[in-house]
């Protein structure tokens, strides 16, 4: 059973009612026997059938062979916009310990799906990533949800009134400036090359990191698979050892579908180390414990010892 959007008309705020949310698997029952997981290859009769996939030659669809595999979300919050991304068949790899070539395949089948659920009438597309429990996953075989709404979110409408009032003001793309502010800066940034990693002067989460393209890029889909894989695989791997693994949220914003408003594509990773309580709730202010230049300055040791993102 899938959602209906609702809008509070005191705040203008939407909301999916969704309860056959409340339906989905976990990776325990309360008995407390583990289940098999439906996104392990061998499974894939446990899953809808998929919608695409990359798989080896000669493989049938629903079928081993397939190296990313997406599916129809069995509870989705809206009837035929919410799809699963399995990133590899390895259950206990996330995204960050995956070889370059992995990830970079995860990130062309995100271009896939945009411009494919774009072209079926979306309004915009997003992706995200809940890794672990405290940032929300139900199921440990990483994945992630791209997530088709017939309206611009919020949050992403919120983002395009600033890069519009900026255009307009000073007849520039406001992330670009952003990014090149960051690099000039360098206390903010974490590594350098065709994306940027850097730590917002206003993090709203401990170690929160975004990533953009040097080069100004309004859709996702226009940017090199490689390129960004190696970017994502770099900062989820330097976020490791320095944000731990209690769970950590990811996003992607690019430009919604068949809108020419200025926009530049950008992905926000939010580590979860502490809570949302009342006053973050309450007034939509963030508060972080961790200074953002003393997080870029871990985070970009990290990095560095890691080497050069990999492409």
């Amino acid at each position: 059973m899938s959602g209906e959007l609702h809008r509070d008309p005191l705040s203008g705020a939407w909301t999916i009612i969704a309860p056959g949310r409340l339906a989905r698997p976990h990776d325990t029952s309360p008995g407390g026997a583990a289940p098999a997981c439906p996104f392990c290859e061998g499974n894939e009769t446990l899953t809808p059938p998929e919608v695409d996939a990359f798989r080896a030659p000669d493989t049938a669809p629903d079928t081993p062979g397939w190296s990313v595999r997406v599916v129809p979300n069995k509870f989705p919050l809206l009837e035929g916009a919410h799809e699963v991304v399995v990133h590899s068949p390895r259950h206990d790899s996330e995204l960050g310990e995956l070889p370059p070539d992995a990830v970079a395949e995860v990130v062309a089948m995100y271009q896939r799906r945009i411009a494919a659920l774009c072209a079926g009438g979306a309004a915009a597309v997003t992706v995200i990533v809940n890794q672990g429990g405290a940032a929300g996953a139900s199921l440990e075989h990483p994945h992630s949800q791209v997530l088709a709404t017939p309206l611009v979110p919020p949050v992403l409408a919120a983002e395009l009134d600033e890069f519009a009032r900026y255009r307009d003001e000073f007849d520039r793309c406001l992330l670009c400036d952003l990014v090149q502010s960051a690099l000039e800066s360098k206390e903010l940034v974490v590594f350098d090359g065709p994306i940027v990693a850097w730590a917002p002067e206003a993090s709203r989460f401990p170690y929160e990191l975004r990533l953009a393209p040097r080069r100004h890029e309004p859709s996702f889909v226009e940017t090199e698979a490689s390129a960004a894989g190696g970017a994502l695989r770099h900062a989820l791997a330097a976020l490791a050892p320095v944000a731990g693994t209690t769970g950590m949220n990811l996003w992607l914003h690019t430009a919604p579908c068949d809108d020419d408003r200025p926009f530049h594509w950008h992905i926000e990773i939010a580590p979860r180390l502490t809570t949302l309580a009342g006053f973050e709730l309450g007034t939509g202010i963030g508060i972080d414990p961790v200074d953002p230049r003393e997080a870029a300055a871990r985070l970009r040791a990290a990095a560095a010892e890691l080497g050069r993102p990999e492409a």
